[in-house]
C-alpha cells in the first residue's frame, strides 16, 4: 500500500471513472503498516528539445479479443511472429476453473481465431492480475508458455504455493503437449513472478523470484529458512524438452516485484529486478540488471540501472521490462517510488548492462502511482512504450493498492534520442492491468483487460 499525505496536484489530463478492483492475488498487500511517505512538491522533470507530444496515437481502434461476464481476465501477453502473425494469450475462468488460452490473428488484428486452450490440466493456472503467463515462438513452429499454479498449503505466505509450469506446441499453437514443472527434481521452492525469453538460436531462458520451502511433519509445505530465497535462473538448450538445474542470481529481492528477461543471438543474456538494499524503514528497492556474455553460463552482479533511492519497506508489484535492438543495445523501462523523482522511465546500455543511461523520464509528477510500463524494439530500431497511467484518479489520490487498479494506457516512441509522446490513450474506457506490448514484421499490438472482463487488443503500422 502507498499512502500520500497533503497531495498536490500539477494537473491531471483525464479524468476517468472508478473501477472494480481485479483480484488481489497472494502477495498484494505491503510488509507492513508503517509503508507511508510524505510527498513534497515539486515540477515535472523535463529533458529540453527531447520530448515532442502528438494529439492522436497510431493505434488501431481496440478489437475486443475475449469477454468473460462474471469473472476478471487479467494480465493478457502478446507476440507477433516474423511473418506478422499475431498471438494472444490470456486467462479465463469458468466455473471457479481458470485456464490459459491461445488467439491468433493473420490480417493485422483485425480478427482472430477461435480459442486453442494451451493448459491440458483442467485448472492448472493461478488466476494472478499481476504476471502475464509469458509466450514466446520459435523458428518452425514453435510456441512456448509458462505460467504459475498454485495450491493451497497453510503454512505458506497467505496459504499458497506456486510452481512454474512450461509447456510447448510443436504446430504453431494449434495444440500444446503436456505440461512440465520447472525443477521438479529438485528441492522444494514456490516460483512467482516469472518471465521467459528465447534468444536468437532458440534458446529458452527463465527466472522467477524463488521461495525455499520443505515439507513438515504435518505433511504440509513450510518456509525453509536454511536456504537463501531470491532471484533464480534456468535455460533449456533442446526446445523445452529439458531444463537445466536452477541457480540463484541474487539473495536480497523484493519479494514480490516482477523479474524480466531479454536475450539475443549474440549469447547476451539479461534479467532484471527490484533488489533490496539495506534494512528497517531505511532499505531502498531499486531496479538492478545482471548480465550473462556467456549464454546464461554466468552471470554479472547487479548493476543499478539508476542509483534511484526508492525507501520503501514493502512492494509495489512492478519490474523492469527490457527490450534488446539489432546494435545489440539494452534498452530499460522501470518505475520508482523515490520521492524526489516519482514516476515512470527509460534509460539504454550499451556495453552489455555495465552501465547505463541517464534516464529518460516518460512520467513524472509529485505523485504517480506505481503503475506498470512495457517496452519493445520493432524491425527499424525504434522504440515503443506503454504504461498504465493511474495519476489523479480519485481512487489514487492518497493511498495506491494493488487490486484497486484503473488507469489509462498511453504509448510513446523514442526515435534517435527523442520521446514522442501520445496524449490521446488507447483504450476508450477503464483498463485493469496488466498491459503488454510486442512489434515485429512492421506491426506492433498491445493487449490489455478493461472493466468489463475484456481482453482488447490494438495494433499499430510502423
Amino acid at each position: 500500500i502507498f499512502r500520500f499525505e497533503n497531495i498536490h496536484f500539477l494537473g491531471v489530463l483525464v479524468v476517468v471513472t472508478l473501477v472494480i478492483a481485479v483480484g488481489v492475488s497472494a502477495f498484494a498487500l505491503t510488509s507492513s503498516n508503517t509503508d507511508v511517505f510524505t510527498s513534497i512538491i515539486q515540477e515535472p522533470v523535463v529533458l529540453e528539445g527531447k520530448i515532442s507530444i502528438l494529439d492522436t496515437n497510431p493505434f488501431s481502434a481496440p478489437l475486443t479479443i475475449a469477454q468473460s461476464m462474471k469473472v476478471a481476465q487479467p494480465a493478457p501477453n502478446v507476440t507477433i511472429g516474423d511473418d506478422g502473425k499475431i498471438y494472444v494469450l490470456y486467462q479465463d475462468t469458468v466455473n471457479e476453473q481458470t485456464n490459459i488460452f491461445l488467439k491468433t490473428s493473420t490480417d493485422n488484428g483485425e480478427s482472430f481465431s477461435d480459442p486453442v486452450r494451451v493448459n491440458l490440466l483442467d485448472n492448472n493456472v493461478a488466476l494472478d492480475g499481476r504476471v502475464a503467463p509469458t509466450i514466446q515462438l520459435g523458428d518452425d513452429g514453435e510456441v512456448y508458455v509458462t505460467w504459475a499454479n498454485s495450491r493451497y498449503e497453510p503454512n505458506m505466505f497467505m496459504g499458497n504455493y506456486r510452481q512454474l509450469v512450461f509447456t510447448q506446441s510443436f504446430n504453431d499453437g494449434k495444440s500444446f503437449e503436456p505440461s512440465i514443472i520447472i525443477g521438479a527434481e529438485e528441492l522444494h521452492s514456490g516460483k512467482y513472478f516469472q518471465h521467459m525469453s528465447v534468444d536468437d538460436h532458440g534458446g529458452i531462458h527463465m527466472a522467477w523470484l524463488d521461495g525455499p520451502a520443505k515439507m513438515n511433519s504435518t505433511g504440509y509445505m513450510e518456509k525453509d529458512k536454511s536456504r537463501d530465497s531470491g532471484v533464480k535462473y534456468t535455460q533449456s538448450l533442446d526446445g523445452g524438452m529439458t531444463f537445466e538445474t536452477t541457480k540463484l542470481i541474487d539473495a536480497d529481492a523484493c519479494p514480490c516485484c516482477n523479474v524480466q528477461t531479454a536475450a539475443d543471438g549474440e549469447g547476451n543474456v539479461y534479467i532484471s529486478w527490484r533488489k533490496v538494499f539495506g534494512s528497517g524503514d531505511t532499505q531502498v528497492r531499486d531496479m538492478v540488471v545482471a548480465s550473462s556474455t556467456d549464454s546464461g553460463k554466468t552471470f554479472s552482479g547487479p548493476v543499478k540501472i539508476h542509483d534511484d533511492g526508492f525507501q520503501f519497506k514493502g512492494c509495489v508489484h512492478v519490474g523492469a521490462p527490457m527490450a534488446i535492438d539489432s546494435e545489440g543495445t539494452l534498452h530499460v523501462a522501470w518505475y520508482t517510488g523515490a520521492t524526489e523523482r516519482q514516476g515512470m522511465y527509460y534509460a539504454t546500455s550499451t556495453d552489455n548492462g555495465q552501465s547505463f543511461s541517464d534516464p529518460m523520464p516518460i512520467l513524472t509528477g509529485d505523485w504517480v502511482p506505481p503503475q506498470r510500463i512495457f517496452i519493445t524494439v520493432d524491425n527499424t530500431d525504434t522504440v515503443w512504450l506503454t504504461w498504465e497511467d493511474a495519476t489523479g484518479l480519485s481512487t489514487n489520490e492518497e493511498v495506491w493498492r494493488y487490486g484497486d487498479t484503473q488507469a489509462l494506457i498511453f504509448t510513446a516512441q523514442v526515435i534517435d534520442g527523442e520521446l514522442i509522446r501520445s496524449n490521446s490513450p488507447i483504450n476508450l474506457s477503464d483498463a485493469k492491468s496488466l498491459t503488454n506490448i510486442d512489434s515485429d514484421n512492421g506491426l506492433v499490438s498491445i493487449v490489455w483487460t478493461e472493466t468489463d472482463n475484456s481482453i482488447k487488443i490494438s495494433t499499430a503500422e510502423n
